[in-house]
């Protein structure tokens, strides 16, 4: 199909920022895993569920990490 003047392009993702994002997932994803093996405040048992939980669920399971689990208090 030929574009004309009056016809615009189709709607095509800009997969510059889409590879942007993916980008930024995967090393979100990374170091929650590595801040989880180097955390001390948890006892095996919870770095597993900690890491279960990111692997399961990467994006959301990483942000959770930083923002719940890595400040929680031993006690």
């Amino acid at each position: 199909m030929l574009l004309t003047s009056n016809m615009t392009a189709p709607l095509v993702p800009d997969w510059s920022l889409l590879g942007l994002v993916l980008v930024a997932g995967v090393v979100l994803f990374v170091v929650a895993l590595i801040s989880i093996a180097r955390n001390r405040t948890y006892t095996s048992g919870g770095l597993v569920v900690w890491a279960l939980i990111v692997l399961a669920l990467p994006l959301l399971g990483s942000v959770l990490w930083f923002l719940i689990g890595r400040r929680a208090q031993s006690s």
